[in-house]
This record gives C-alpha cells, structure tokens and sequence, in this order.
C-alpha cells in the first residue's frame, strides 16, 4: 500500500465524488476524478439519505470500479452532523496522553449527547494565559457507522474521516495563503439537501458551520407549485430557473432565504471571532446549486459583499504547480479534493474515525504484513532451495574440472620441487657469509707491522645480523700517534663504520712504555660484499671457470692480479709509511713486488728496469742461493694473506678447490709451489 497515494470519497446528497491524489515533489497531483449521481432519486430527507446504503451503493460500485485501488481511503462527515465546542482554561500540559485525558473529562458535560454514543477529537490547540485551549468535534456514533457502512460492499474500511467544510477550508487554504493572507474569506458549498460553509484567514479556519437547506428545497417548491414529481420538478429546475425581479417567483423565494442563512452565518462569525462590523471580503460559491443564473450577482445585491464561482481550476495551480487541467475542475470535488490534500500534508490533524474501526485497520495490517512476511518466507526458502541446489551442482562440476586441472598439474609440480630444492641449496652455497676470519684477516693487512701497533683480544657479537654487528678490539701500541694511525686506517678501509676510541692507558712491559686502547665498531653495508671479493684472487675466475686457467698465461694472470689487488698493495704500501724507517719498507716492498714480477716473466732482468734491493745485490755479486731464498719468503708472505688455511680448503668445492691450486700457481709458479711443495698442500704457509 503506497503512503504517498490516497483515496478521496465525499458522499453527497445527490452524488458520490471521488478523487484519487498523489503527493509528489511538485506538490499534489490529481491521478483521476469521479462522479456518479444516485438513480431514481426521490428526494429524501437529509438523515435518511445518510445511512441509506441500499441508495448510494450503485453509485459507489461505478465510480470505485474505474478510480478504487489498494490505496487507503478517506470518507468525509457531514458539517451538518457534527458539533463543535471550544473547551477553554485546560491546565497547561506539555504530554498529549494528559490532554487527551483532560479533553475526555470536559468532553461529558460540553456535548449535547453522551460520551458513549459520540465519536470525538479535538484540535487547534493554543495556549493562553491561564492554560490550554482546543477545540472539540463530535459527532453521533449511528451517524458516522452508517457512512462506514456505505463502503462494506467495497471490502473498505476508511483509514480517516474528515468533516466537509474542513476538508473545503483546506483547499481554500492553498490559494488564499498566497493571494490574500489577511482577510476574510466565506465559502459555501451549496448542495442539494444542505449547505456547508466555513469562513478562513488565510489558510487557516475561523468559523464552520452547516444548515439544511439546498438546491432540493428549490426542487420542492416548483414541486408544489406544479403538483408534478420529484424528477420532473427537478428538471423543471434545472431548465427554468432564473432570478428575476418577481418575488413571487420560486428561485427568487429560494435565494432569499438562502441570503438570510448567509446573513445569520456572518452574525455568528463576528460573534466568534470577536469582530465588528461585516469583515467578511468575498464569498466564493461551489456544489451543484451554486450555478442557478443570476445568484452570484443576486447574493453581492442583497448583502453588499463580491461573490463569484469558486474556480478550482484556478486554486488547483497553487496545490501543483506543474498541472496541466484539459478541463476546469468540477466545483462539486472541492471536499473530496481538500479532504485528499489535508490527508497526504496533515494540514488538520483531525480523525473522527472510531477507536474500534482503528484497530480492525491496525489488525488488519498486522494480518497483511503477517501473510506477506509467511509468503515471502515461503518464496525465499523456496528459492534458497533452488538456489542452493543449483549452486551446488554447478560448484560440484567446477570441483571436478579443478581436480582435473591439478592431477594434470602435479607432474609438473614435481618438477618443480626438486628443481627448487637443487636451486635453493645451490644459492644456499653461493650466498655471501662473513665470519670472524675475514675481520681478523682485514685486520692483519691493514696493520702488518706488529711492533707498532698489535691486536691483544677480539671480540664480535651478533654475526648473524651483520647490519647490528658489534666488533671490539683491545689493541697495544708504542705511542699516541700509533693510534691515531690505526683510527684514520679503519676509517679508510671502508669495511667498518661508527669507530668509537675509548680511553688510552699507558703501561710499562720489559721497560718498555706501552698504550693500551679499546676500540669498537660497526660493519659498514657493503661489508659482505668487500669481504666476498678479498677472499679471492680474481673474482672473475671463480663466476666463469671456463675462461683460459693461469698456467696457460703466466703474465695474463700478473696482470689480472695487479689490477684487482693494485689497491691492496697501495693500502699496504700506506701502513708501511708509518714506520720510522720509511726507506727500508719501501725497498721491501718493491723488491716482493719486483720478485713476483721476475717470476711470471721468466726472470727477464732486462723488463724489471727497478732499482730494487734485489737487484743491487745480484750486482754486487751476492749467490743466486740468498736470492732464491728471498724471492720465495716473499711470495710466502702473499701466498698467507691471499690463499685459505686448510680447513677452509678441505671445506670448499672440487672447482674451488682447483681454482686455489690455479692461483697458488700463478704465485709460485707453473706447476711448482716453491721448495719442492706440490699442487695438493694448498696453504701450509698459512697455517704456519
């Protein structure tokens, strides 16, 4: 059931109107309009027309047939069946369940019937001085059942119930808020048995009030006049009637008796409001008997007011201001269009629907909402059914092709693993590691000469993490220069970082003063990688074995060797300068550089061109045996600073293990390791 839509029925003396509304961003939207008149009516009373449900039945059936839908509907009350009573000096209250309870103790001695037998609510609530004051509406229960009844053939049960001359002040509202905000304004709904007219400023309602008298009162006296029916009266009225200046004349009897009724409404709107004089601006005239010729203009004569048709195609702009009407809108659905209004925007909030029809509408729902919830149940487990039914089919087929797929995989999977696992162990092996050797080995070279400076303890923590590595050394030497020389040395090797110098202590060893220091360190970044590239002779050679060996060319190998360890030997050459004796390192330097280059040359004198200790003593006609011996305690010194210990040649690989039989050759020569040494004990000079 959509909230934004509603149905609008005002059931008429002589007609059933009905307007279906929809509320929109726009404003409200008139969907469709409707009215049926009663067959074969004969003019009853107003009381019986009400509850005669036999006479407006047909109707109702027609018109709800091409406008009804599952909407809620609204049914309009008779201002003539109702009272109202403004119940002044309520204490103040600010909870609505004790107004409530107040309104229903003043409601038994304000009603002219019993609380039992009326149906009440109460609205326009203001505060005064002294309290709270509202007004209350009643009605007769009988009254308000038998236009509840009129809709039993439908299977409808109204949803509100509005009084007609509210559901008109309402619509009126809508335009005169706009156009005339500040005056008085009477309309009055001319019907066939009586009329409804209400009085508003602006949009809000002054004064209602209702009386029997209508366009059938016309009906009779042309009835009596002529001794006809009903029916023929009727259409006697419809074609003859005219006000003229004959006051014998039936119309002309009828309007002034409708002037005065008008005249004593407006006495009672001064009494009401508390007004003086006649402030009444216009009166607008709607309902079917408001188009006898002549009225209008008779009505402004009589009581010196403008009056004139009420055009509600006119006031609907202001309700939608994107209506598009083809036609003017009958005058006669003013109280179905304002009771529809006032529904969707709650302009009065007013319901003289019984308690006991609210809570068949409100069992009602429970029941709907209740078959619905069973229903989408029922569809959602059915559904869920299906659909877990066909999801798993199709999850089971899907299943199968994956294990399909993985059975045809695992071969390849297999494959994989052990070309894995052979590839993880092979880069397990390759894997740069550093160990405590290779800081003690940087240390040597650096500081050769162990008169001057000399290593006592060593200490190294958290290897495993080179990046946090801690490296201690506790050092001796013979004076502060010593030291300073030492702190300047590490700092250019580039293999250590963060070099901190604790405190020097001077002592006296074999009469002799010594300074003892502690001194730590970090591993810089690429320590791991300098330490990898020392460890060999060319690092070439060890990634591409299969470039030409060394005994193929001996001067090939002197030449690689002297440009990846140029360095070293520099760096060896700057230890030496710190000796007192600089001249005598030099010459040792030079004359194991000299050797090494005899040697790979074939001992050609005539390329040597040094100057070098060597040589002089050759000159000088020292035996070839002292020579021999130098030349070989030389390459000594190199063969332990290049070659690994044992341990770490038992440890190594067969092509490790021949590339270090390769360069212990190119260090002692093809095929020869010096003083009868041979190719398999690979560094016994080391271990010494």
């Amino acid at each position: 059931m959509a909230k934004n839509q509603v149905i609008s029925i005002d059931i008429g003396t002589d007609a059933i109107k009905m307007v279906q509304l929809e509320k929109t961003a726009d404003g409200i939207r008139l969907i469709d309009a409707r009215i049926e008149s009663y067959p074969d009516r004969q003019g009853e009373t107003v009381e019986h027309q009400a509850v005669n449900v036999n006479n407006v039945t047909e109707s109702l059936l027609k018109v709800w047939k091409k406008v009804g839908r599952k909407y809620p509907v609204v049914v309009s009350v008779p201002r003539l069946l109702i009272t109202t009573r403004r119940l002044p000096n309520l204490p103040q209250t600010n909870e609505d369940e004790q107004l409530t309870a107040m309104v229903a103790m003043q409601a038994e001695t304000e009603l002219p019937f019993r609380p039992e037998d009326a149906v009440y609510d109460f609205h326009d609530i203001r505060q005064i001085e002294n309290g709270v004051s509202v007004e209350i509406v009643a009605a007769k229960r009988d009254a308000v059942q038998g236009l509840i009844d009129c809709l039993k053939p439908l299977n409808v049960i109204p949803s509100f119930m509005l009084p007609s001359a509210f559901g008109t002040a309402v619509l009126a509202g809508q335009q005169l808020e706009k156009t005339q905000p500040d005056q008085l304004t009477m309309i009055a709904d001319i019907g066939a048995g009586r009329t409804d007219l209400c009085v508003v400023r602006g949009n809000y309602l002054e004064f209602s009030r209702s009386f029997p008298f209508g366009g059938d009162q016309l009906t009779d006296l042309y009835r009596s006049n002529d001794e006809t029916s009903f029916s023929e009266a009727e259409a006697h009225k419809i074609q003859q009637a005219g006000l003229d200046d004959q006051s014998e004349s039936p119309v002309d009897e009828w309007a002034e008796r409708l002037v005065t009724e008008l005249d004593r409404s407006i006495s009672a709107v001064q009494k009401t409001i508390g007004v003086e004089g006649n402030q009444v601006a216009e009166i607008l005239l709607s309902g079917g008997s408001s188009r006898i010729p002549g009225l209008t203009d008779y009505i402004s004569g009589r009581l010196g007011i403008p009056t004139q048709i009420w055009r509600l195609s006119e006031t609907w702009q202001y309700v939608d201001s994107t209506a598009a009407l083809d036609v003017d809108l009958d005058d006669r659905l003013a109280v179905a269009l304002g009771q529809g209004i006032n529904s969707l925007t709650g302009h009065i909030g007013l319901d003289l629907l019984p308690k006991e029809e609210k809570a068949k509408i409100s069992k009602a729902d429970q029941q709907r909402r209740l078959v619905a919830s069973a229903a989408a149940g029922i569809i959602l487990v059915v559904g869920l059914g299906i659909g877990i039914t066909t999801w798993g089919g199709s999850q089971k087929a899907k299943i199968n092709e994956i294990d399909q797929q993985i059975r045809q995989l695992r071969p390849a999977e297999s494959k994989a693993k052990k070309d894995l696992t052979r590839e993880l162990a092979i880069a397990n092996l390759l894997a740069p590691r550093l160990s405590s050797l290779d800081i003690l080995r940087e240390f040597s070279t650096r500081f050769a000469d162990r008169t001057k400076v000399a290593l006592t303890t060593f200490s190294l923590t958290r290897l495993d993490e080179p990046d946090k590595a801690k490296i201690t050394f506790n050092v001796e030497a013979n004076s502060h220069q010593n030291i300073s020389q030492l702190i300047s040395a590490m700092k250019q090797s580039g293999l250590f970082q963060g070099i901190k110098q604790g405190q020097v202590t001077a002592a006296e060893r074999s009469r002799r003063s010594i300074f003892q220091v502690q001194i730590t360190c970090n591993l810089a970044p690429n320590a791991i990688q300098m330490f990898t590239e020392s460890r060999y002779i060319n690092p070439t050679l060890v990634i591409n074995p299969s470039a030409g060996t060394v005994e193929d060319d001996d001067e090939n190998a002197s030449s690689q060797f002297q440009q990846d360890r140029g360095e070293e030997w520099r760096r060896s050459s700057e230890n030496q300068e710190w000796e007192d004796e600089d001249e005598d390192g030099d010459e040792d330097v030079e004359t194991s550089k000299s050797s090494f280059e005899s040697e790979s040359s074939k001992k050609r004198s005539e390329d040597s061109g040094s100057g070098n200790k060597r040589d002089r003593e050759l000159d000088e006609g020292k035996g070839s045996e002292s020579s021999e011996k130098e030349e070989w305690s030389d390459r000594d010194d190199y063969a332990k600073y290049v070659l690994p210990s044992k341990e770490e040649y038992d440890q190594m690989s067969p092509d490790e293990q021949r590339e270090v039989r390769e360069a212990k050759g190119a260090i002692y020569g093809k095929g020869d390791s010096g003083d009868g040494r041979s190719d398999d004990a690979t560094s016994d000079s080391k271990e010494e």
